[in-house]
């Protein structure tokens, strides 16, 4: 699968827009100079540069014509084609000191940077002041593996974090790392190397469907606020089942020690896997004699699921068929479950395209 990529900040220099503000102000320029001659040599209903008429008027000019462009500037810029951006991060590109990557947070859409500044300089010049990126502070909400990590005013999405997080009743700020994603991720691998930390996530999504996903950096200052960033991201007019895109972001830092330079980076690595939705979901309860004891449907699991509830399973129970239909797809999959087996894990949608896995606990007699 191609996709395209897109950068969350506008590279003026490479901008095609750049060269429209380029020759509007070139164009002020030449207007501005048009008006002198025309002053100075053939309109005489215009008042003469020298005199302080025509100095009033021909300021006025120049500030009418500037205010013109100041005014369609974001216009232009807002069309700017994004370029493409890598996925490793240098430690002086980091907008503010003793800030580290802290994560990364998958959105459906791209967030757009803030406007750019233009300022005026004494003679009436146009400068574009390069503001840098726009940080989104965000708030930790809590260990509930049902809520969001965090949350970022105005955006929805999901994330995955190494986090130095405040104390509650069961953590303790010691200021140690917790690894943690939100729960739409699934098959969740952290790897501790001896120059490497990562965190690696599976997000399932449904086939078929148009989708649009960005991966913005997260970030965590010393003071322990949290922003982030706007990141690159991928489109696919079609991602079939079984399809698969990785996308990664790296921080690589160093210090010295002892005379010696040491370097250590943190990674986070999000696979987005296309997968058909299921249609239908039964968990059947069987005994020694492959005879049917109960039959759990859909409803009857997602309520014991979102209870946080675990199965008790009854004394003849030998072992449970998971059953689960998928649309074009003549015979549904069959997965067992034997004694030996603590939860029942199966996937569902969360909306949004999204699906993940419920998990539901089993207490065998």
């Amino acid at each position: 699968m191609k996709g395209n990529l897109y950068q969350g900040k506008i590279l003026l220099s490479k901008c095609p827009c750049w060269f429209v503000v380029r020759f509007a102000v070139k164009l002020l320029s030449a207007v501005q100079s048009l008006l002198t001659v025309k002053c100075r040599f053939s309109l005489r209903a215009l008042p003469s540069v020298g005199s302080p008429e025509g100095a009033r008027f021909h300021a006025s000019a120049r500030l009418f014509l500037s205010a013109m462009l100041l005014a369609s500037a974001p216009a232009l810029l807002s069309g700017c084609a994004l370029t493409e951006s890598g996925g490793r991060l240098a430690l002086e590109e980091l907008p503010g000191q003793g800030a580290r990557l802290a994560g990364v947070f998958v959105t459906s859409k791209h967030i757009e940077p803030g406007p750019s500044e233009l300022e005026f300089n004494s003679r009436g010049d146009i400068r574009i002041k390069d503001t840098g990126p726009e940080k989104i502070y965000g708030s930790f909400t809590g260990y509930d593996a049902g809520e969001p990590v965090v949350t970022f005013p105005g955006l929805e999405g999901y994330g995955i974090y190494s986090l130095t997080a405040p104390e509650d009743e069961t953590h303790e700020a010691t200021g140690a790392r917790y690894m943690t994603t939100d729960f739409h991720f699934a098959n969740v691998h952290y790897y501790v190397l001896d120059q490497e930390d990562s965190v690696e996530a599976d997000l399932y999504i449904t086939a078929d469907s148009h989708v649009a996903y960005y991966f913005n950096p997260v970030y965590q200052q010393e003071d322990g606020q949290i922003y982030l960033l706007a990141g690159s991201g991928v489109t696919s007019q079609s991602f079939n089942d079984g399809q698969k895109f990785n996308h990664s972001i790296s921080e690589s830092t160093s210090r010295r020690s002892n005379g010696e330079e040491l370097s250590r980076s943190q990674k986070f690595s999000v696979n987005i896997i296309a997968s058909e939705a299921p249609q239908e979901t039964e968990l059947l309860l069987m005994d020694g004699e492959n005879r049917l004891i109960k039959r759990y449907s859909e409803e009857q699991l997602a309520e014991l699921t979102d209870a946080g509830a675990s199965l008790t399973l009854p004394g003849e129970a030998s072992y449970l068929i998971l059953r689960q239909t998928k649309a074009g797809k003549e015979h549904g999959g069959r997965t067992l479950f034997d004694q030996d087996a603590e939860y029942v894990e199966y996937m569902a949608p969360a909306g949004n395209h999204i699906l993940y896995y419920r998990q539901l606990p089993l207490i065998w007699p």
